[in-house]
């Protein structure tokens, strides 16, 4: 069994992080918030390149961090590889001997350590350009050997501060496509909201420098605890004034619940909790109002719609669906959602308008 369980904070200058995780039996997790919250210092923490001031950290149930007890494992010497964001390859070396520098780094001969990785140069398809340095290669190009090279040092966990940030889709893919072949263990710190649905099935999230929600992806799409966490899962949001079981949005309408709230309140919604019309619904919907269509965004058999109207709203159904209704940009609608998928939620910050 793989487990991280961490349980302490760290300061950096006047900054202090407090974190508290347990990753017992996960395989795929993402940790995602805001910039500036903390997910790289989570990872750094993990992989022992920020110590903790206080608390402990246990990966695969040894004590690797405990500053009352003076127990410090270094980097290199704990079963956990950690990439950075910009890959951190090397530029005097070569594709291969990029690759081969874990085993290099471990007293192993050049010539072995280049014979041991080839399958690896081989499986991210390196072959090609294995003799180059990094400044003639793509950024989609160098990412693949920034990955090659972590893959390389064979560790139990892998931990991924923003694998695909400044890569092109293409690239992208073909990154993802490698990690979903991985049996590693991953932690993935993402500003990506597909690339979290995509490759991991666990989400911690952090914000304001400490861990505030953690799950599996249908809990917090279900019961997001802020406003940008419902955001982020590509939920809906409105905000207005409620009045026991009425809400008026500050954008315009009304929107009923399934429970009694009073004051300020912002709601979340999920995308696929819309249901679109030719014409006004008759019956139990009560929660109605006329749309435009303002975007479409194929996925495979799915289609996010966006909504203009009252507010601004995204829907997503499938493509037989959006066949039949004829839908198209500019096209005039009606949608509706039920009471008892709004989700009021107990935010962080304070309703606005």
């Amino acid at each position: 069994m793989t487990t991280i369980k961490l349980s302490g904070a760290t300061n950096i200058g006047e900054e202090h992080f407090e974190f508290s995780l347990d990753t017992t039996s996960r395989k795929r997790i993402s940790i995602i918030g805001p910039n500036g919250a903390g997910k790289s210092t989570l990872l750094r923490i993990l992989g022992g390149h920020q110590r903790l001031n206080l608390g402990t950290l246990e990966i695969n149930n040894v004590l690797v961090d405990s500053p009352n007890e003076k127990i410090f494992v270094p980097p290199h010497k704990r079963p956990v590889t950690l990439q950075h964001q910009d890959g951190g390859v090397f530029p005097h070396l070569s594709v291969l001997d990029n690759v081969a520098f874990p085993l290099r780094s471990s007293t192993c001969s050049k010539r072995s350590a280049r014979k041991q990785v080839s399958s690896i140069i081989d499986k991210f398809n390196l072959g090609t350009i294995c003799t180059r340095l990094p400044r003639s290669l793509s950024g989609g190009q160098i990412a693949r050997v920034a990955l090659a090279r972590s893959v390389a040092s064979n560790p139990t966990f892998l931990l991924l501060d923003e694998p695909s940030s400044s890569l092109d889709v293409e690239s992208t893919s073909e990154i993802h496509n490698h990690l979903q072949d991985l049996e590693t263990t991953l932690l993935i710190a993402s500003h990506d909201p597909v690339e979290t649905m995509k490759l991991t099935d666990f989400i911690i999230a952090v914000e304001a420098k400490r861990i505030i929600q953690q799950g599996g992806l249908q809990d917090l799409t279900s019961n997001p605890s802020t406003t940008w966490i419902s955001k982020f899962l590509d939920l809906n949001l409105v905000s207005g004034e409620a009045n026991g079981y009425n809400v008026k949005l500050y954008d315009g309408g009304n929107l009923n619940l399934s429970g009694r709230y009073f004051g300020p309140v912002q709601i979340s919604f999920p995308s696929s909790a819309i249901s679109i019309y030719d014409e006004e619904p008759s019956g139990s919907p009560r929660n109605r109002w006329e749309a435009t269509v303002s975007s479409l965004d194929m996925d495979g058999d799915l289609v996010r719609v966006g909504l203009s109207g009252r507010f601004n709203s995204r829907a997503t159904i499938t493509n037989i669906s959006f066949k039949e209704l004829g839908i198209e940009l500019g096209k005039r609608c009606w949608a509706s959602v039920k009471a008892t998928e709004l989700k009021v939620l107990p935010s962080l910050e304070t309703a606005k308008k």
